[in-house]
């Protein structure tokens, strides 16, 4: 008889190979199922994520996440609106050796990240259960990443106090980004790359990329 983790492990096997990313190791994605199963045992009773077949968690939550890997520049990472660890957790898992701090304000949800950090041995991981807008680390986070949190002018505005000139944010957007666009009157003085995330069984995704300007008087 199949394991519970077995279908779910056959689609994460599958995914990774799809994107490219045959060097996340046998551990590493034993600690992505760990972390998958967690999530499905909490969301039970608290409710953290409406997608519910691990099956499709896999997709739409672990792939999701790691098409930013290859993206992914060095230096300490502030996931912000981390909620269920999305992206941060499957990314840390992947760079041991970076620090993620996971921004989230939500009880529940800080309580199955500190509980996820724990049970994974995830040591250059923290949570600031906090709002973006009272974050304030010193020094700034090197990258700022962002899954879905907001539309993009809400999070400008969200994390503005934290684009310090070497900051890189990375964005994850699925359709309307267009729209989001238009909406962000910065957008037009900022250079701001795009690129397209091909990722299996989830719908078309978009990763914006942008830097802070600095100002020369």
């Amino acid at each position: 008889m199949a394991k519970p983790e077995e279908a779910p492990r056959a689609r994460l096997e599958a995914g990774l190979a799809a994107l490219g990313l045959d060097a996340v190791h046998a551990e590493q994605r034993d600690l992505l199922i760990r972390y998958l199963a967690l999530l499905q045992r909490w969301n039970a009773t608290h409710n953290l994520t409406a997608v519910r077949d691990p099956r499709e968690m896999v997709p739409r939550h672990l792939l999701d996440s790691l098409a930013v890997l290859p993206h992914l520049p060095t230096g300490a990472v502030a996931d912000i609106g981390s909620g269920a660890g999305l992206p941060g957790i499957p990314l840390a898992i992947c760079r041991p050796a970076q620090a993620f701090t996971l921004v989230e304000p939500a009880a529940k949800r800080v309580a199955f990240l500190r509980h996820v950090i724990a049970d994974l041995g995830l040591t250059r991981v923290r949570v600031a259960a906090q709002g973006s807008e009272d974050y304030h680390p010193d020094p700034l986070p090197d990258v700022i990443v962002s899954r879905a949190t907001a539309p993009l002018a809400r999070l400008d505005t969200m994390t503005r106090h934290l684009q310090g000139p070497h900051t890189q944010v990375l964005a994850l957007k699925g359709p309307g980004v267009e729209e989001e666009l238009a909406d962000w009157p910065r957008a037009a003085t900022l250079s701001i790359t795009r690129q397209e995330l091909a990722i299996p069984d989830v719908p078309p995704r978009l990763l914006l990329s942008w830097r802070t300007p600095v100002i020369t008087r």
